[in-house]
């Protein structure tokens, strides 16, 4: 038995500037929620028997729906619902680069700012290359290496620490993976440094929970309606036993052991790049958002600079590949050329036995997500959320023939 939800309120706020997937969702014909959540159906009993639940939503023209699936921990009778919570690992990123592309576009930084001019010259920031810029780790280009460079990242007890890492990590020979802007490396730890030093930028200090999500509540989640989405501390400092309750539980290893402490390390330090939580009716304000049916005018404002703005995008894996691209933490995956061409948008997340994907068809209203409390190998959550895009039917109830998303991990 599934959980479904559909048309949830909230979801499509109005924009004062439309974008182009706002302008194609205001007419036409739409699908129906039923054909909608059999494609769903489809997805899940394809890949069930690797995952322990599962919740997914979608977005197609003016029809919105979640469905949940399977138990919200092993050994439990309990199904997940749009309001269980699931560790979205880091599709946080996302927020981090929306906190970013909004201060940019309110003059308040720039993207071609070095990173050093945001960490306090006590934490070692003169280590830190001035070449090195706020886009080269928006764009995974930093040079900084995947994880917290320290032998033990629950050692980090402090901002400062957190910081000064990066400063003895760039004086450290074989610590820096790589020169500042020169190829695409995949860091955790850099776009953790990134929310940090935004959050200090812009006033707020650490506590229980992070100076970042301080400043991401404030300006991004808030204004959104997204009352679901905070780190494990940060619930923890709000509403700990409605955390609890609501939480779903993952596993990790072998013999499977529930993952604990439920936080991203170091917490709250590294939450910028992968320690939010959400649930899945957040998750479809957050599609919303990012396709560009919904959100506020800042918000809409800085929304092109994320993966929209061709000078803003690097390569990828392949540096001589033009159709594998990151933006301001997005993933751009394009296939054909000219009126055959299709441009999807995604960003993956896994975290401590979670694991999500999110994907959208740029400039169509056509989108999805998945969250999971497990981390399935053959297709990983990557894998599922695609085929999800994949498989949203047409107006008519058919599926579609002229766009396909790659799978993009």
């Amino acid at each position: 038995m599934a959980v479904v939800v559909a048309g949830c309120d909230g979801v499509h706020a109005p924009e004062r500037s439309p974008s182009a997937a706002a302008k194609a969702a205001t007419g036409g014909p739409t699908p129906t929620t039923v054909a909608m959540t059999r494609a769903f159906d489809s997805v899940y009993h394809r890949y069930k028997r690797q995952i322990l639940g599962m919740c997914v939503g979608a977005i197609d023209a003016r029809t919105t729906a979640v469905k949940c699936y399977g138990k919200v921990a092993r050994g439990s009778k309990q199904r997940p619902t749009s309001a269980t919570l699931f560790q979205i690992g880091s599709i946080s990123k996302t927020l981090t680069a929306t906190l970013l592309a909004l201060r940019v576009h309110q003059g308040a930084v720039r993207l071609e700012d070095p990173l050093q001019r945001y960490i306090p010259a006590a934490d070692g920031s003169a280590r830190v290359p001035r070449s090195l810029t706020l886009l080269d780790v928006a764009t995974h280009h930093s040079g900084l290496p995947r994880e917290t460079p320290v032998a033990n990242s629950l050692d980090i007890s402090s901002l400062d620490q957190y910081f000064a890492a990066a400063g003895r990590c760039e004086s450290t020979p074989g610590c820096p993976v790589g020169a500042p802007g020169e190829q695409y490396v995949y860091s955790n730890y850099a776009y953790g440094i990134l929310g940090q030093a935004l959050g200090l930028h812009d006033g707020y200090s650490e506590s229980s929970y992070s100076a970042w999500e301080k400043d991401n509540r404030a300006r991004v989640t808030d204004p959104l309606g997204m009352t679901d989405t905070a780190s494990g501390l940060g619930w923890r400092a709000s509403a700990s036993a409605d955390f609890d309750a609501r939480r779903a539980h993952a596993t990790v290893g072998y013999p499977p052991q529930e993952a604990h402490p439920p936080f991203f390390p170091p917490p709250p330090y590294a939450d910028a790049a992968a320690g939010l939580y959400s649930s899945p009716r957040d998750m479809l304000r957050w599609l919303s958002f990012s396709m560009g049916l919904s959100g506020t005018p800042a918000l809409d404002a800085a929304r092109p600079l994320l993966y929209d703005t061709a000078r803003l995008t690097r390569p990828r894996e392949d540096p001589g590949d033009p159709t594998r691209r990151i933006g301001l933490a997005w993933r751009i995956d394009t296939k054909g050329s000219g009126r055959s061409k299709t441009t999807c948008i995604s960003k993956p997340g896994e975290s401590r036995g979670f694991s999500s994907h999110m994907v959208f068809v740029k400039h169509r209203p056509l989108g999805a997500f998945v969250m999971l409390n497990t981390v399935p190998d053959n297709p990983t959550a990557p894998g599922i959320g695609t085929a999800v895009v994949n498989a949203l039917p047409s107006a008519t109830g058919g599926a579609r023939t002229t766009r396909t998303c790659p799978v993009s991990g």
